[in-house]
């Protein structure tokens, strides 16, 4: 009984009782008692049920969907749960291990690390240092290429330019790139899957997905998501490689933070 109504839960909606018994292998009784011993008063609050779960799991929208105009506020909220969803899931397929363990190693001997990203990449980018100074890791997210190139001119022995850009292509992003590879710094880029001016000079690329663009920019929205998934992972093995250093960082960080409140 229990079998067949979870794995037909929207054409149960539309049967009766007797139907529903037939199709189970067993009386009509059968099927009262069932519902009473699942918590329901009968078959109909049964089918009440249902149909509320079966709408939800059957209308989700898939792949990622713009607002509409004056669109209902509720659907407004599951299409941008969804894009993000899709988003976080479809980045996940292009997370490279190899490339990941290499990042790690090249962000672990990094004297400095010096992160560019304009736009929404420039979220991205102070995510990024705010995470490895946590760690003790200095860290410098700069908005200005100007101030950027001029810290990467007179950048010390061993550091790192990691370059942000979701399409790849923003100019400031490359050229900062190719002057860090001009003064001998090893160089990181985030950008989604694909060929750009980006991944063509950068000695490791990690790679989102490629979220479509929208009218409102939904797709905006979500490649910021995955570039902060990317992120994140990066962040969470190298911190797992010196558990017991991170933890300490984290610790200092905290106190840190509670000293100023």
């Amino acid at each position: 009984m229990a079998s067949y109504i979870l794995a037909h839960p929207k054409e149960v909606t539309q049967m009766t009782v007797h139907e529903v018994a037939d199709c189970a292998g067993t009386s009509s009784a059968g099927v009262v008692r069932f519902c009473r011993s699942i918590g329901v008063q009968g078959f109909s609050d049964l089918k009440l049920q249902l149909s509320a779960i079966s709408n939800q799991i059957y209308e989700e929208p898939r792949g990622y969907w713009d607002i509409e105009p004056n669109e209902e506020k509720s659907s407004v909220i599951n299409k941008t749960v969804n894009n993000s969803i899709q988003a976080l899931r479809d980045t996940s397929e292009y997370i490279d291990i190899d490339i990941i363990e290499q990042a790690v190693a090249m962000l672990k001997e990094a004297s400095i690390i010096y992160v560019y990203g304009v736009g929404a990449s420039s979220i991205v980018a102070d995510d990024v240092a705010l995470k490895w100074l946590r760690l003790g890791k200095p860290t410098l997210a700069g908005s200005d290429a100007h101030k950027v190139a001029t810290a990467i001119a007179n950048a010390p022995k061993n550091a790192v330019f990691f370059g942000i850009s979701y399409s790849g292509n923003t100019k400031e992003v490359w050229k900062l790139t190719e002057l860090a590879i001009k003064h001998g710094l090893r160089t990181l880029g985030l950008s989604r899957f694909g060929k750009s001016k980006l991944s063509s000079v950068s000695e490791l690329m990690l790679y989102t997905s490629h979220a479509p663009e929208a009218v409102l920019r939904s797709g905006a929205t979500s490649s910021r998501l995955s570039q902060l998934l990317a992120i994140d992972i990066l962040f969470f093995v190298y911190a797992s490689v010196d558990f017991e250093s991170t933890r300490e960082q984290l610790e200092q960080s905290r106190d840190a933070i509670k000293d100023l409140t």
